[in-house]
């Protein structure tokens, strides 16, 4: 992303949150304010450091006019005092380093005095060696007293060219919003400021008083399919403002190509400005404009009209090709362009911008639902956020999808358009070369993610850190590290997580040694997928089927009469039912788990009911509220969901069972990267399109791979019954960015950090247990890591080792020597001394 657009990018999304239009129903200006700037102070390094001193593992030098920072370790920062007026304020450098892509800004102020990471602000750096102009953004109250400058994480040579500091001022007026009914558009112009603020619009003179609004009409002439409208507002002193807007008009006469796809139809203008897309009669889509540079349509002539279509102007080109359900189009300009800006029609039922939106029916994009910060502006993020290259609508009419190739591109996404003034749905590319590929068809979402994650084969795996056996020996280091004490375990090596005798953390320590931790009773719980292992080689199998008992209990107790569940905490604000698909398949996966070991019928008819009630659910949510608002999209939902419709399929055989399943795992796809441009990247997984707490941190672009994990346990269910993706594929790649993740040596060796920052490749506590991933590891090598369950008419059997039912007979291959015990129809529990091939009786 060139430094212009991500400039107008985050200014356009501080300012709209701060403005008095702030709220969920405040429109949203993609244009960014305008400002006048001030230059508060510059440093070149003519001579020295000019007050800039190393602070922590670096030290500074000055050589031919160049500030050289030398970096000696992962957390390097320097600082210099300040005295300088605060307000909107903008850190500018010029700066190369081989090593690092990004650091960080931390300030200080008379009236914030403390640092940190609430007033940090990160900016983005090349790592070739070659010059960066880069700037971060923040608003500092009062005066500015300090700045330390963070570098990178990496040891290194950082060099600096130059520092500014500028302020700015922002423009009274701003366009703030723009409505279209049929060819009258209407520009409404607000004064943000406490005075009254003169103008000019089309040489009309205006007067419009402090805080208020005034709408000034223009009307398309109605003689092409698309025409632009558009307004300039002339305040002296200030920078003029334009605004300009799209008229889609489709029924207006011009010549046409028409060209042929699956169950629709293509029509492109011969003047190379728009394409109009049909499902039998209705208006599905337009492509319009192909292609604008500079906010204008180039001049173009038609120099193809056979399969591919193409387009010839100064300095572009643009060809599309319709094939099936796909138009290709591509772009080729010497300037910045956009396109192709695709417009969808019809009341939105699902939509997707895949790291950040994932919405429903009549939702809007960049709502203040799931995180109120400024960053809830997300039209035209950061592609780091960007998990894979994928921007879909879903209307009435059909099924629109946008996929591209380079991931350097700025995509755009909006709905309602707010660019235009319509309520069509926006989607389009920015960059200098654009190839892209447009799905149109007639089906849900979720072939829209599938068809992309798979059209080009689903990415290689990372490079695994370490062998199977170092694997397996660095989770026991962790789990025999400081993650225990004499009480047991602790969720987290932190200290505010309470250590136990967890069975979880004691099972997995059993099946990568054979040893069993010296407790003489354990602790449900512990890791993030269940590992009841120990219970049955401890003789104490009966322990654990009351207390899984009294859990499926209490789920029933608490299930209502048509199979839902509910929650009513703080995190319910702004969703619009108390309900979501997260909160009933938590309850739905572990009832029918507890079918799947038991043959229990009272836990699978509950269980039923709430797999038939969550069909109702368009988007996977409301998994975490712990700390997540409900209606946040969130992929430990898909997990749990994938689950239950797994269990649900393999206890009844119903197909639409596995269908749902299938439906509910290419939820999750979207919150895995599956494109990398570091190290640590591929299959991580961003949690949540969302903040905790509505407000920090922001979880997307922010991986946090146990919930990938959960995900990945979840797909390796599914995998034997559901062949249209290589759900197994997915979990390995997912479990191996984990092990990427893992601390690989040090104290924390083996464990597993919260989140991890992919920018800075940087490992970011609470630090968990690995036993969710050796439980992963184990379901995807084929090996049992918790129980194998056998099933031959009425009789279900559960054991730690591999099980068969033949002849009337359970078949284990146990471990010779071991002691363990066998769950018969759940209730009666069988104790053996393994010879290794042991039989147990079923009669």
């Amino acid at each position: 992303m060139n430094i212009t657009r991500q400039t107008c990018i985050a200014l356009a999304a501080i300012l709209v949150c701060s403005s008095s239009l702030c709220g969920e129903e405040a429109p949203i200006d993609p244009i960014p304010r305008a400002v006048k700037t001030h230059l508060l102070r510059q440093w070149d390094f003519t001579t020295n450091t000019e007050g800039w001193t190393a602070e922590n593992q670096c030290s500074l030098k000055v050589r031919d006019g160049v500030l050289q920072v030398e970096s000696t370790g992962e957390d390097p920062y320097f600082h210099a005092p300040v005295d300088l007026d605060g307000g909107q304020v903008v850190v500018q450098l010029r700066i190369r380093s081989r090593s690092n892509r990004g650091g960080s800004v931390f300030w200080t102020s008379d009236q914030r005095p403390r640092r940190g990471e609430h007033q940090r602000s990160d900016f983005p750096m090349g790592n070739n060696g070659e010059w960066f102009e880069t700037q971060t953004r923040f608003t500092a109250p009062g005066r500015l007293r300090d700045l330390r400058i963070d570098p990178g994480t990496l040891p290194g040579l950082i060099e600096i060219d130059w520092i500014r500091v500028v302020q700015e001022e922002l423009h009274p007026l701003t366009v703030s919003r723009v409505h279209q009914d049929n060819g009258k558009v209407e520009f409404e112009i607000t004064n943000h400021s406490e005075d009254t603020v003169d103008f000019r619009c089309a040489d009309e003179p205006y007067s419009l008083s402090g805080k208020q609004s005034l709408t000034i009409q223009r009307r398309a002439r109605g003689d092409n399919p698309l025409e632009q409208v558009a307004i300039k507002v002339v305040c002296p002193q200030w920078p003029d403002l334009l605004r300009r807007v799209w008229v889609l008009q489709p029924a207006a006469e011009t010549s046409w190509l028409v060209r042929s796809l699956d169950d629709a139809s293509m029509s492109v203008a011969r003047d190379g400005s728009v394409a109009i897309i049909r499902r039998g009669d209705e208006l599905l889509a337009a492509i319009g404009p192909l292609v604008t540079i500079d906010g204008t349509i180039p001049k173009m002539t038609l120099d193809q009209q056979e399969d591919t279509i193409r387009f010839r102007g100064e300095g572009v080109s643009v060809q599309l090709q319709a094939s099936e359900r796909e138009i290709t189009v591509g772009i080729e300009s010497q300037r910045p362009c956009e396109g192709p800006v695709i417009r969808v029609q019809g009341e939105l039922e699902q939509g997707l911008f895949a790291g950040l939106e994932y919405l429903g029916k009549g939702e809007y994009s960049s709502s203040n639902l799931d995180i109120e910060t400024p960053e809830h502006i997300r039209f035209a993020p950061d592609p780091m956020k960007v998990t894979m290259p994928l921007m879909s609508f879903v209307t009435p009419r059909g099924s629109v999808a946008l996929t591209w190739d380079d991931m350097t591109l700025q995509p755009v996404y909006a709905t309602p358009n707010f660019f235009d003034g319509t309520d069509d749905h926006r989607m389009t590319l920015q960059g200098k070369s654009i190839h892209a590929t447009i799905r149109v068809a007639g089906d849900p979402l979720e072939e829209s993610i599938a068809w992309a994650a798979t059209r080009n084969g689903l990415p290689a795996l990372p490079p695994k850190p370490r062998s199977k056996d170092q694997q397996r020996a660095i989770c026991l280091t962790a789990l025999n590290g400081p993650l225990r004490t004499a009480d047991g375990w602790g969720h987290c090596v932190q200290a505010r997580w309470q250590r136990h005798p967890y069975a979880d953390m004691a099972s997995t320590v059993w099946r990568l040694s054979g040893d069993l931790p010296d407790f003489s009773s354990y602790v449900m719980g512990g890791a993030h997928v269940p590992n009841g292992t120990v219970y049955f080689v401890t003789g104490q199998a009966r322990q654990w089927l009351d207390a899984q008992r009294r859990q499926a209990a209490n789920y029933i107790r608490n299930q209502q009469p048509d199979g839902s569940y509910h929650y009513r905490g703080k995190y319910a604000r702004g969703h619009f039912e108390d309900t979501a698909s997260g909160i009933c398949a938590l309850p739905a996966a572990r009832l029918l788990e507890f079918a799947h070991v038991t043959g229990d019928r009272e836990a699978l008819q509950a269980g039923l009911r709430t797999l038939d009630y969550m069909k109702r659910f368009r988007t996977p949510r409301g998994a975490q509220t712990w700390e997540v608002p409900l209606h946040t999209p969130d992929q430990l939902a898909s997990a749990y969901l994938v689950w239950a419709y797994t269990r649900g399929f393999e206890l009844t055989g119903n197909r639409e069972y596995l269908q749902q399943a299938r439906k509910w795992a290419l939820s999750g796809i979207p919150f895995t990267y599956l494109w990398s441009r570091y190290p640590i990247m591929m299959y991580a997984t961003p949690p949540v399109y969302g903040a905790t707490n509505w407000v920090a941190p922001n979880w997307m672009g922010l991986p946090v791979q146990w919930v990938g994990g959960v995900y990945a346990y979840a797909l390796t269910l599914l995998a034997p019954h559901e062949p249209s993706v290589d759900w197994n594929h997915v979990a390995r790649g997912i479990l191996v960015s984990a092990q990427q993740q893992q601390y690989p040596e040090g104290p924390h060796a083996g464990l597993l950090p919260d989140s991890f920052n992919v920018q800075h490749q940087r490992r970011q506590p609470a630090d968990i247990n690995p036993c969710a991933l050796v439980s992963l590891q184990m379901s995807l090598d084929g090996e049992v890591d918790f129980l194998r369950v056998a099933r031959s008419g009425d009789h279900v059997v559960a054991a730690p080792f591999p099980v068969t039912i033949r002849d009337e007979a359970a078949h284990v291959q146990g471990r010779q020597g071991t002691a363990y015990q066998v769950l018969i129809d759940g209730q009666r529990i069988v104790d053996i001394k393994s010879d290794g091939k042991d039989v147990v009786t079923l009669d």
